[in-house]
């Protein structure tokens, strides 16, 4: 006998019930994505500040590691800045590009290693340099880069007997004293003179009416607008030379 193969049916899998299903009316989503949006506009601003934070962390980073590349080059040289060594004493002091910033950073480049380092993250003018270079696609000492590649200013007039003058930091100063010459033969460069602390300070821009400011022994500090002023009194404004003390600013 041939025996006869009963044919099963599938099991069908069965939904759970219609009435167990929820599905969010329209004023329960608008309800979420408002509560959504109220976390989204509390957090952004604690987002912003920790960015900018850390980008303020990374600025002093790198001012710290360019004061240990002109220690290391003053070390031979007595102890001096490059455009306080005359030429003829391997430094900057009367090179016909001795006005430019830039150039004065390239020279220490043995000592310095990467260029990147003198571009402030939060300067969203200028952009880091990625070798020390004549390329196009990122070499310091290309048209394209240069003082584009800079956010920090040097000071003109830090002598080695001012152990504490300002060396460099964050551009955006507020000068008081015009645009003139100083004894290291820079010509046509923004002062401070020293005065009433309100009649200079750090501007808006990079860290919001403060900067990071490196001196001679090497130390950055943060410092705020009124700060800075009562600081640079304190040191480099004790120090100059002639009245009046200048930056090379890019």
């Amino acid at each position: 006998m041939k025996s006869q193969s009963k044919q099963r049916k599938p099991r069908s899998v069965g939904l759970p019930p219609t009435e167990d299903a929820h599905a969010f009316t329209r004023l329960e989503l608008a309800a979420v994505l408002a509560v959504l949006g109220l976390i989204a506009l509390l957090a952004l601003p604690a987002l912003a500040n920790q960015r900018e934070r850390s980008a303020r962390v990374l600025c002093v980073n790198n001012l710290r590691l360019a004061g240990q590349a002109l220690q290391q080059w003053g070390t031979e040289h007595g102890g001096r800045l490059p455009l306080r060594t005359p030429a003829s004493e391997l430094g900057t002091m009367g090179h016909p590009l001795a006005n430019n910033p830039w150039f004065q950073w390239c020279w220490i480049s043995n000592e310095l290693r990467t260029p990147k380092i003198l571009a402030c993250p939060s300067d969203a003018q200028k952009t880091a340099a990625s070798e020390w270079s004549l390329s196009a696609a990122g070499g310091f000492l290309n048209a394209n880069f240069q003082n584009r590649a800079v956010s920090y200013l040097i000071g003109c007039d830090v002598l080695p007997e001012s152990p504490d003058g300002l060396v460099a930091g964050d551009r955006n100063v507020r000068f008081n004293a015009g645009f003139g010459n100083c004894s290291a033969g820079i010509t046509g460069v923004p002062g401070l003179r020293t005065g009433p602390i309100g009649s200079f300070g750090i501007g808006d821009g990079l860290h919001v009416e403060a900067g990071n400011y490196l001196f001679k022994d090497g130390r950055v500090e943060e410092l705020s607008s009124e700060a800075f002023g009562a600081r640079w009194l304190e040191t480099t404004g004790a120090h100059d030379d002639n009245g009046v003390a200048h930056y090379l600013v890019p």
